[in-house]
C-alpha cells in the first residue's frame, strides 16, 4: 500500500449494498474508488444520483464515476457528470459511453484536479485529441512500460514513431484480438503467475 494506489470499484444492483460496501471501504487504506451504476435496472438521472451521493458520503475518499452505458444500459448525462463533479470528492470520470462528452465536460468543469478517464487503449489517439487526460489501461496489465511511454507521448503530443506504433500496435492486437479479459489471464498465467481462468461464458471455446 506505500508502493502504490489501489483503487476499488464500488457498485450493487441494490443500493444498500453499494452503502453497505462504501462504509466499509472508509477506515481502510484504499486510495479511491470508482463508482459504478447498476446493470440491467436502468435508474433514472435523479435516482443515479442519489446513489453516488450516498455512496460518495459514506465512503469520503476520492471518487472516480464510472460510466459505461455499454454494459449497464445506464448512460449517465451531461448535466448529472456536472452536478457531482461539484462534490469535492469526485475527482474525475472514466467516460465509456458518448466521447463527444468529453468537449462539453472540459468547457463547464472549472476544477484543476477533475480527469477524464479513458477505458482501454481502443481510439485512444482520438480521445487523448478530444480531451481524455487519464488512461484506465487494459493492456498494461502485460505491457506496462511500453504503454505507458506511449500514453505520456500522446499527452505530450509528442511524436510517435514508426517502430513504437507497430510495437504497441503489436500489444494490442495480442490483448483485443477475441475477449481482452481471456487473452490477458492466459498471458499472465503463461508469465508464471496463476491468476485462473475465466468463468463460463467468458473462454469456453
Amino acid at each position: 500500500m506505500d508502493n502504490m494506489e489501489i483503487l476499488f470499484g464500488v457498485s450493487s444492483i441494490r443500493q444498500k449494498e453499494a452503502e453497505e460496501l462504501a462504509e466499509r471501504l472508509r477506515p481502510t487504506k484504499i486510495s479511491g474508488i470508482l463508482i459504478g451504476y447498476p446493470p440491467y435496472i436502468l435508474p433514472t438521472q435523479e435516482e443515479a444520483l442519489v446513489y453516488t451521493k450516498r455512496i460518495i458520503n459514506l465512503c469520503n475518499k476520492p471518487t472516480i464515476l464510472y460510466n459505461n452505458p455499454k454494459r449497464t444500459g445506464f448512460d449517465l448525462s451531461v448535466s448529472s457528470i456536472l452536478q457531482l463533479s461539484k462534490i469535492e470528492f469526485v475527482i474525475g470520470i472514466k467516460e465509456a459511453g458518448n466521447k463527444e462528452k468529453v468537449g462539453l465536460l472540459k468547457k463547464n468543469i472549472t476544477k484543476s484536479n477533475f480527469h477524464i478517464y479513458a477505458g482501454g487503449e481502443i481510439e485512444l489517439e482520438e480521445k487523448v485529441s478530444l480531451g481524455f487526460d487519464r488512461l484506465s489501461s487494459i493492456a498494461g496489465n502485460i505491457s506496462a512500460t511500453e504503454i505507458s511511454q506511449w500514453f505520456n507521448k500522446l499527452l505530450a503530443r509528442k511524436e510517435i514513431s514508426e517502430k513504437e506504433r507497430i510495437k504497441i500496435e503489436s500489444i494490442i492486437q495480442q490483448v483485443y484480438q477475441g475477449s481482452p479479459i481471456v487473452n490477458l489471464k492466459k498471458t499472465i498465467n503463461e508469465k508464471g503467475i496463476p491468476i485462473g481462468i475465466c468463468r463460463s461464458p467468458i473462454g469456453n471455446g
